[in-house]
């Protein structure tokens, strides 16, 4: 592995992206298999009952992650900074808060209508997203010292873990609640060697710091309010439905959910990459802040068109390679779906810019926003067109949500993201399309490999990725 220490910013930066989309790509390929043996396994009522067990699990990780992540990023990214108690201190926190919040998902799971299996899985589950609060706290370390390349190899190991789980599940039927298990056991392994390598970067250790927890739990109230908010319209639509209709419903969204979720890495990572550079600058180089700002919505914009196209493109073939023809309409919902993700793509680089400029309480009023839209929606929706208006009203409130972030970045800065790079990516990725389309008759690997080929040698002859930054890339240290 090379030594980060003799490269430039630039390519640090680009090496972690290179490394954590490599693992990511692996990673999607395990939860991929998984899943295909899980839908298979489970059918489409059974895996109904399993995306209800997670999204109500993750609902209650959300309140425990309290907007914790976001400040230590933050405040460990500032010079001066006190890492060691920064980052003991909301490691304990988030622990603490978790085994509460968390403990009590199994309690309120009793007063929802759902089987007794699904019950004890929502307490297995629960146990699974403990460890795994306890590794997001952490990641802001890595993304600090740009080694993002640790995080991505323990989330491969945990996936694999979950893999094998699963896997064992199908051979000597095991049933449900071992195959719930299986996400305790990942999540497990992956705290344990997140914790190893952050250790190695700083020194951690479990406090009672109540001072320090006053002030970052006082700081991190309106980005926890803003989770509470956006989770309402990320995952409660999987609730509703699991009310409103029936597990059936529940497995068809879930699948097209499941895979949506495994391609929010990419503004993930590398958003979590410049948040510290842009924390640094939002208030001591504006121009600076500007320019991060928009080479990375340029880097975003690169990575959403062949996403959203090649889906149109490969989504029946996806769903099968999946799954069983029982969950056939799962591939429609995928296409809605995938037109939401390009603007969680965008809102995960934006929120992030607000909270960079101390903003945290415009952002959790665009959330509200968001939140109350959402939930009026699906009531009025879901009753009618089950999963298709599920997906149809997320992908209006993430449009929403998006849009209002622009306009208090603006406000703010007085400075309006330029999307003139989607011009060129738009023409690179409408070539891929065409040419997926004549072949057709391809199966789905072949597909992939030509449509990454096509897209990437039309984005680069265009100019949607600049030949100069490139070549700096490559060949220039400073």
């Amino acid at each position: 592995m090379p030594k980060l220490d003799k490269f430039n910013l630039t390519q640090k930066i680009a090496y972690n992206a290179a490394f954590s989309t490599i693992a990511r790509v692996l990673e999607m390929a395990i939860v991929f298999v998984t899943i295909k043996l899980t839908t298979t396994y489970l059918g489409v009522e059974g895996f109904g009952d399993y995306g209800t067990v997670l999204a109500f699990v993750y609902i209650f990780s959300v309140l425990a992650d309290f907007g914790l992540y976001s400040i230590v990023v933050r405040d460990i990214s500032l010079p001066d900074a006190d890492e060691s108690r920064i980052v003991s201190g909301a490691l304990s926190i988030r622990l603490f808060l978790g085994a509460v919040i968390l403990g009590a998902a199994y309690f309120f799971s009793l007063f929802f209508p759902y089987s007794e299996i699904v019950h004890t899985g929502i307490l297995i589950a629960a146990a699974g997203y403990w460890f795994l609060n306890g590794v997001q706290v952490l990641m802001g370390v890595f993304q600090k010292h740009l080694l993002m390349d640790k995080v991505s190899m323990a989330e491969v190991m945990g996936r694999l873990v979950q893999f094998v789980g699963v896997y064992a599940a199908v051979k000597y039927d095991l049933g449900f609640l071992f195959i719930i298990s299986t996400v305790f056991w990942g999540a497990l392994l992956n705290f344990i060697i997140v914790i190893f390598y952050a250790r190695q970067l700083v020194k951690i250790r479990l406090s009672l710091d109540w001072e320090l927890w006053g002030d970052m739990l006082r700081r991190a109230f309106p980005l926890a309010v803003s989770a509470v908010l956006v989770l309402i319209y990320f995952k409660l639509d999987t609730i509703f439905l699991s009310v409103m209709k029936d597990s059936s419903a529940v497995g068809i969204y879930s699948l097209a959910y499941k895979i949506m979720e495994n391609l929010i890495f990419f503004p993930s990572m590398l958003v979590g990459l410049t948040m510290p550079l842009m924390s640094r600058s939002a208030f001591t180089d504006r121009t600076q802040f500007k320019s991060i700002m928009q080479r990375t919505l340029d880097f975003l914009l690169v990575a959403i068109v062949p996403i959203v196209l090649g889906i149109f493109a490969v989504s029946d073939k996806l769903i099968m390679l999946l799954s069983k023809p029982e969950f056939r309409d799962a591939a429609p919902v995928l296409n809605i779906l995938i037109v939401a993700l390009a603007f969680i793509f965008l809102g995960a680089l934006f929120s992030n810019v607000i909270i960079a400029l101390k903003r945290q309480k415009s952002l959790a009023y665009i959330y509200l926003c968001g939140a109350i839209f959402n939930v009026v929606a699906n009531f009025i929706v879901i009753p009618r067109y089950s999963y298709f208006g599920a997906a149809f009203s997320t992908l209006v409130t993430e449009f929403l949500v998006t849009a209002l972030m622009v306009v208090v970045i603006y406000r703010e800065i007085k400075f309006m993201p330029s999307f003139k790079n989607l011009l060129r990516t738009g023409a690179a990725g409408l070539l891929m399309f065409s040419v997926l389309s004549v072949l057709s008759f391809l199966d789905i690997f072949s597909m992939m490999i030509v449509g990454a080929v096509v897209y990437v040698s039309a984005a680069y002859l265009i100019g949607a990725v600049s030949k100069q930054e490139m070549e700096k890339l490559l060949h220039k240290r400073v």
